[in-house]
Formats: C-alpha cells, structure tokens, sequence
C-alpha cells in the first residue's frame, strides 16, 4: 500500500503546487482567471478539453454503466459526446471566440437582453454543474476506499480540498496546466489497461465473445433502454456545443481554427479512451467479477485483481486526474457563474480588484463544500446520474445558442421563450417522472425550438445593429460585439 500513497501524494501535492504558482498571476486579472489569457495553443487545448469531458464517469462511470446496462446502451450515450465535438467545431467554436468574452452566458445575455436570461442561466449551470461533482466526487472517494483502503468520507474530504484550493486560487491557467497532465495520464492508464487485457485474452474480439456468453445482456440492448439511449445520445449531442465549461475552453484559445481544431483533436482522443474501456475492460470485469452489486467498482476490481502496485498506484491517480480534470473546470465554470455571470455587473460597480478576487475564491469554495455534503450520500450509477443534470442544460441553451448565432429571424423574445420552455419542460418531465413516451430530452428540446421559432416569426425583428455584429463573429477575423 506504500507505493501506491506515496504516487498519489505526489500528484495531489503537484496539483496544489500548480494552483500556487499560477496565483500569482492570475488572481488580480479577470481575463487570466476566466480564460488563461486567451492564449492556449491547439495542443494543449486539445488535451485540456478531452481531460475536462472524461471525467470520473469516463474511467469510472461509463464502465460501471456498460457492466450493468450492457456495451451497445452505453456506446450509444457517448457517440452523443463524440458527434457533439464537430457539432461545436461547426456551430460555435469560432463564432464564441470571435465574440471574445468568458461564459455561454455572457453570449446569451448580449444576444437575447433580459434580466430572465443573466439570471436564469447561471442558475442552470450551478444546479446541473453541482450535480455533475457530486458524481465526480463519488469516483474519487469509491476509488480511494477500493485501491487505498482509506475510508469514503475521508477520501472525499481530502480530494475536495485539493481540487478547491487549485482551482480557486489558481484559476484557468492551473486548470490548463493540471488537465494537460491529467489527459495523457487518464489515456495512458485507460488504454494501456485496455491493451494489456487484450495482449493476454488473444484479441478484443475473444475478450467480447467469452464476455457474451457469460452474459449474453452485455451484448445487447433491452428494450426498456432503448428510449434512454437515444435521449443520452441527444443530450451529449446537443450538449457539447454549449455546455459551459467547453465553452469556457473555447475562449481559451488564441483564436477561431484553433478552438475547431482543438475540438475536433479532443473527440479523436476522447474516443479512443471510451472504446478502450467499454470494449475490453469491462468485459474482461464481467468474467473476472460477474456478480458485483456496486457496477461503479468494476474498472477497480479489474486493477485490483490483475496489476501489481505500481499499477494500482498511477490507477488510482488516473481515477483521480479524471475526476479533477472535470471537476476543477466544473467548479470555475460554477464559480464564474456566480462571482462574473450573476454578481459581475454589480461588483465591478462597487468593488475593488482585490475584492473581486476574493469573491472569485469564494464563490469556488461554497460550490465545492455544498458538493462535498451531498457527495456523501452519493447516487447510482454515475453516468445516468450526471447526464440527467447536463440534460438541464442542453433542454435550456442549445436551442437559443444555435438560433441566436444562425438564424437571422432569432430577437429577444423568442430566446428568453426558448430558454424557459426548454429548460422548463425538462424539470417537469424528469423531476416530475412524467412518461409522454419520447424521451424528456426531445420533448424539451422540441418546445424549445417551437418556442423561438414563435418569437421570430412573429415577435419584433431584430435591429439591424444586432444582425450585422452577430454576421461579424461567423468572419475569420475577430468582430468582438
């Protein structure tokens, strides 16, 4: 047990490190906290955003998922991811770039003008987000207890105030930094597995076969799952382009064919590791373990059972780079939510740098200990947990963000309806477990569209002055608002 502690001492410390040396930059500068500065190249942005979306649910949850629902549900849900990045690539990347400033909010707030919008997106963010870590925390403290003996609730103490402390006071750039080393580390781990599994079954193919038959359900698709699939497919899909923090990752970058480039990179590498897992670690977990109650555990079980120390040692730390890598652009894009989106305009009034700073800060560490609480009486199952919180925001942003960038009839009325009935219709469906059939996704998504499509054909047309400098941000050049 030695060597694996003192592995992940050494990259919990390295991460508290980061966020001190980047603090000393970052702390007195909006553009440094928010978006690094704006200088983030293709390569390390293409890793940075791979890292954020493969999260804990990426090593841990996406495998406890496919061992309990079988591969081809959960391929299903995460081709939505993979198709969502050249949909960003298409769709936003250079056009949010172009428009130059830090939050999915501080788009929609300038295109479609309402206090319904400043205030009603950040919200969404915060709920679907703190959703989104008290999944991610629920990886870290199950890892830590599996490979590391350390109980759950200590577990999630002590990696909670790791990602704060980085994250708070080290902002995008210790983000950038940590995330690059928390990718390569993540595919390294995932994809090494997974070759090492194959090496000794023979093939992927024999792995899968011996796996089916032990357990024909892996192979297929019941039918209960097959309307939640395409409602997992469609929230990723639609998801990507406008979830915060990728957005956060697209002005990052230097400019409009970096952020596309980087895009599409990070679905190739993104791909890889979900294939990896799904096709042979977990059916090497279902023959090895075909009867775990926990299906979260099955990806630890395997390195348990088949590595030595070393191995288990960078394991745990891979667990814990996925679960940081998404929970620290997570906690800014919360934090920026609520410090820049709801608060900004007011504070920037009346206080001084260093006060902004320190309500940046604060703004971290509330979500994060709020997360920390939940996260102790955690959910099942991961993925389905988080995707029905990233659900939220696609129902509510992706109709208003696509129309309000593409479609010229797009004015103010109609985006505020299509925020509130997107996002509305969701919580209804879901919270409120009511079955129309469709999935509450395409439901949600549906009134959405018909919600802006009302105000565009017949609400006021939007100013020309509006028209022209939404034009500007789909040119090469930067036509900033």
């Amino acid at each position: 047990m030695l060597v694996e502690w003192i592995l992940v001492l050494v990259y919990l410390g390295a991460c508290i490190g980061i966020g001190v040396y980047a603090s000393r930059k970052v702390l007195a500068s909006r553009d440094e906290y928010w978006v690094a500065g704006r200088r983030i190249g293709t390569a390390v942005n293409t890793m940075a955003i791979m890292a954020s979306l493969a999260s804990g649910g990426s090593i841990i949850g996406v495998m406890g998922y496919a061992y309990s629902q079988g591969i081809p549900a959960t391929l299903a849900m995460f081709a939505g991811a993979v198709i969502g990045f050249p949909l960003a690539s298409i769709l936003v990347a250079r056009q949010l770039r172009n428009f130059g400033r830090y939050t999915i909010t501080d788009f929609l707030a300038y295109r479609f003008p309402s206090p319904i919008v400043r205030v009603l997106v950040p919200i969404l963010i915060v709920i679907a987000f703190t959703a989104y870590i008290i999944a991610q925390l629920k990886a870290a403290g199950i890892t830590a207890y599996a490979l590391l003996g350390v109980p759950y609730d200590t577990a999630l103490v002590i990696a909670t105030l790791v990602f704060i402390t980085y994250v708070s006071i080290g902002g995008m750039i210790a983000i950038t930094w940590t995330d690059v080393v928390q990718g390569v580390l993540m595919l390294a781990v995932v994809v090494g597995t997974a070759l090492a599994l194959i090496w000794r079954a023979g093939s992927p193919f024999a792995l899968i076969g011996r796996a089916t038959d032990l357990a024909p359900e892996l192979g297929r698709l019941a039918d209960q799952e097959i309307g939640s699939s395409v409602g997992y497919f469609i929230i990723w899909a639609t998801a990507i382009p406008v979830i915060p923090h990728i957005v956060m990752r697209v002005f990052t970058a230097r400019n409009g064919r970096s952020a596309q480039l980087s895009l599409n990179l990070a679905m190739l590498a993104y791909s890889v590791m979900i294939l990896a897992a799904v096709l042979a670690i977990v059916p090497l977990g279902k023959l090895a373990f075909p009867d775990l109650a926990e299906a979260d555990q099955v990806f630890l079980r395997v390195i348990q059972g088949e590595f030595p120390a070393v191995i288990r040692g960078i394991a745990v730390a891979a667990v814990l780079a996925a679960v940081m890598s998404t929970t620290d652009a997570l906690l800014l894009a919360c934090s920026s939510a609520i410090a820049h989106d709801l608060l900004g305009d007011l504070l920037r009034r009346r206080a001084s740098d260093q006060t902004l700073a320190l309500i940046r800060v604060a703004s971290a560490w509330l979500v994060g200990i709020l997360a920390l609480y939940w996260a102790l009486s955690p959910p099942e199952l991961l993925s389905r947990f988080y995707t029905a919180g990233i659900g939220l925001l696609s129902a509510g942003l992706f109709v208003p963000t696509i129309a309000g960038l593409w479609w010229k009839r797009a004015n103010r009325p109609g985006g505020v309806a299509s925020l509130v009935a997107g996002a509305g219709t969701y919580v209804v469906l879901l919270g409120g477990g009511v079955d129309l059939g469709p999935p509450p996704i395409v439901i949600s998504l549906s009134a959405s569209a018909l919600a802006m499509a009302a105000g565009g054909l017949f609400g006021a047309p939007e100013s020309a002055e509006m028209r022209a400098q939404i034009g500007a941000l789909h040119d090469e050049a930067p036509g900033r608002p």
